[in-house]
């Protein structure tokens, strides 16, 4: 293959893999993109914090559930369905992930994405962050940032 050629084939991978959307992959073919409702189970999960300015980890058991619903890809919009009041939610297909995005009035962010990648019985691997930080300095006490990560999977509800 000559230098010209091959250039040119890489320049074409390179338009593609930066198109967003993997190759031969519009958002009508994904099956994630008309996914209305999920409902997602997080088994294990990992904790963060800072011991004396250092971070530290650690992985925990403890199940989280949450449900997404009224989810439309083409408006970005959901509902996320929680233990608290239900929130509108920003969502994103972006190539084989769905992305949810929730942001709180005190400054926390939750991140959930859904792989197109099936874990078993059907359900999808997904993951979900939490990043949550109150400033406030009581006698003895000086609030930290809590940080975590859930792992688990999402069933597709219709």
């Amino acid at each position: 293959m000559s230098m010209t050629r091959h250039g040119g084939l890489l320049a074409a991978l390179v338009l593609l893999a930066g198109s967003g959307a993997p190759a031969g992959q519009g958002a009508q073919s994904n099956a994630l993109a008309n996914v209305k409702a999920l409902k997602c189970v997080f088994p294990v999960y990992a904790s963060g914090s800072w011991k004396n300015g250092v971070p530290q980890a650690q992985a925990k058991t403890g199940q989280l559930s949450i449900q997404i619903e009224s989810i439309d890809v083409q408006d970005g919009s959901a509902r996320f369905v929680g233990t608290g009041e239900s929130a509108h939610i920003n969502v994103q297909l972006s190539g084989w992930s769905l992305h949810f995005l929730e942001t709180g009035n005190t400054g926390s962010v939750n991140v959930t994405t859904v792989f197109s990648q099936e874990s078993k019985d059907k359900k999808m691997k997904a993951v979900h962050s939490r990043h949550d930080y109150l400033q406030m300095s009581l006698p003895g006490f000086v609030s930290e940032p809590t940080v975590s990560q859930y792992y688990g999977e999402c069933e597709v509800m219709q």
